[in-house]
C-alpha cells in the first residue's frame, strides 16, 4: 500500500490555493502522511526527508500487516552512552585513528544529561543542546567552539541515519562562529633566537634532541605527535620522509634537508626503532606534553612571545607551511605536504598567506619595469586633448 506525504496549510500560508498545493516543499506547513481510503496520520514534522523515510517505513508495516505477517518488534531506544560507545566503534572500524574530541565530547554530553535525568538518547532536545552548548568554556576568538559543535552535529546525523533516533535534534541549531584561524609563523630572527636559546636552557643531550626536533618541524611540517613519534625507517637514504599521520591517517611525504637528516640518524635514543620516542616506557600523550614543556621553556627564554595556552610546536608547522607558499610552492601541494585531507583545510588557516605571496609578485613585476620601456597610451589620456 501506497502512502503518500501531504503538506497541511495553514489558511494564512500563500501556498495554500495553489494547484498541487499539498506537495509544495517550500513552506514551513506540518507534513501529514495518507494512506488507503481513510488512513492518515499527522508526521510530528516539517522535514520532508523525515516524513519520507517514515512514509517508506510505514509502507512496510503495511504490507506486512496485509500478509497476515506480525511486524517486528522495535528495539528498546538506547542510551547516550550505549550510542556513544557504538559510534566510537562505528568510527574505529572506518579507520578513524583519532576519536579523542569525540569521546570527549559525547562523555561531556551524557554527564550533562544525566545530571538533568535523561538517561536515553531520544530524549535529547535541541534546547537541552542549546543549554549544554551555552555551558562551553573557551578562549575568546578561538575556533575550538565551532570543532566541538561539528563534532556532536556528525555525531547525531549518524544517530539519526542509523535508526537510534526518529529526528536530529542538532540540526534545529545554527552552527557556532569558527574565530580567528590564520596563523602567525615564526620570523627568520625569531627562529635563530630560539636556536640558540637551547643550549642556555638543558644539558647537550637534552639540547641536541631539543634542536632537532625544532629544526625536524620547521622542515618537515610535521605536527608534534607525528615528528615525537617518527620511527627511524620512515626515513630513507636518499633523505625522503614518508609517514602517515596520528590524527588523520593520511601518508605524508616531504625531503628533507641534508643536515637534518643527518642529525636525525645521529640522534641517540633509547629505543631503535624510533628517532624520539620509546613505546615501552611512554605513552604518546606523554612525549608530546613532555617537548611542548621544553619548548615552552626554549620560547621563554629566547623572548618569543606566544600565548599561555598556545601549542607551541604549530609554530614550526606553520613557519613550514607560509615559507612554502612564500616561495611559490602552489596552495594544492602545500596541503598534501601538511597531510590535510582536503585543501579547504588548508585554505582556512594559510589563505592569508596566499594573497601576501601575490604580493609579493606584484611588487617583483613592478620593480621590474623599472628596468623596461613601457608602452605609451594607445589613446589620448583625458584631460591632454586639444
Amino acid at each position: 500500500m501506497t502512502v503518500t506525504v501531504y503538506a497541511r496549510h495553514s489558511t494564512k500560508c500563500s501556498k495554500s490555493r495553489e494547484r498541487n498545493a499539498g506537495q509544495h516543499k517550500r513552506c514551513k506547513c506540518p507534513l501529514w502522511l495518507r494512506w488507503g481510503k481513510r488512513g492518515k496520520k499527522s508526521a510530528k514534522t516539517r522535514s520532508w526527508d523525515i516524513t519520507t523515510k517514515a512514509a517508506r517505513k510505514l509502507e512496510e508495516e503495511l504490507e506486512l500487516a496485509a500478509n497476515g505477517i506480525e511486524p517486528p518488534k522495535k528495539p528498546d531506544h538506547i542510551t547516550i552512552e550505549a550510542a556513544a560507545d557504538l559510534y566510537l566503534g562505528d568510527m574505529a572500524q572506518r579507520g578513524i585513528k583519532d576519536s579523542s574530541k569525540a569521546r570527549r565530547m559525547l562523555a561531556r554530553l551524557r554527564d550533562y544529561a544525566n545530571a538533568r535525568q535523561i538517561m536515553l538518547l531520544k530524549d535529547v532536545t535541541a534546547r537541552l543542546l542549546t543549554e549544554w552548548r551555552s555551558t562551553w568554556k573557551f578562549k575568546a576568538k578561538s575556533g575550538s567552539p565551532a570543532v566541538h559543535w561539528s563534532v556532536v552535529k556528525t555525531f547525531f546525523k549518524w544517530a539519526f541515519c542509523t535508526d537510534l533516533v526518529p529526528t536530529d535534534p542538532s540540526a534545529k541549531l545554527k552552527s557556532l562562529p569558527s574565530g580567528q584561524n590564520q596563523v602567525m609563523p615564526l620570523t627568520k630572527d625569531e627562529m635563530d633566537r630560539l636556536i640558540n636559546a637551547v643550549n642556555n636552557c638543558f644539558d647537550n643531550e637534552i639540547a641536541y634532541r631539543v634542536k632537532t626536533f625544532i629544526l625536524l618541524q620547521r622542515w618537515s611540517g610535521l605536527a608534534c605527535m607525528d615528528a615525537a613519534t617518527l620511527r627511524r625507517d620512515a626515513l630513507n637514504d636518499n633523505n625522503n620522509l614518508t609517514r602517515g599521520r596520528n590524527k588523520t591517517g593520511t601518508e605524508v611525504f616531504v625531503p628533507l634537508p641534508p643536515a637534518l637528516a643527518e642529525m636525525l640518524r645521529t640522534l641517540p635514543n633509547d629505543h631503535p626503532d624510533y628517532f624520539f620516542w620509546n613505546p615501552d616506557r611512554m605513552k604518546k600523550t606523554s612525549i608530546v606534553a613532555m617537548f611542548g614543556d621544553w619548548l615552552r621553556t626554549v620560547f621563554d627564554k629566547a623572548g618569543v612571545p606566544h600565548g599561555r595556552q598556545e601549542m607551541l610546536s604549530h609554530r614550526f608547522r606553520h613557519t613550514f607551511a607560509v615559507e612554502m607558499l612564500l616561495a611559490g610552492v602552489p596552495i594544492e601541494r602545500v596541503s598534501v605536504l601538511l597531510g590535510h585531507k582536503t585543501i579547504r583545510t588548508t585554505e582556512k588557516y594559510y589563505s592569508a598567506w596566499v594573497k601576501e605571496r601575490q604580493q609579493k609578485l606584484e611588487a617583483e613585476v613592478k620593480d621590474a619595469w623599472k628596468k623596461m620601456t613601457l608602452p605609451d597610451p594607445l589613446f589620448p589620456v583625458q584631460g591632454t586633448i586639444q
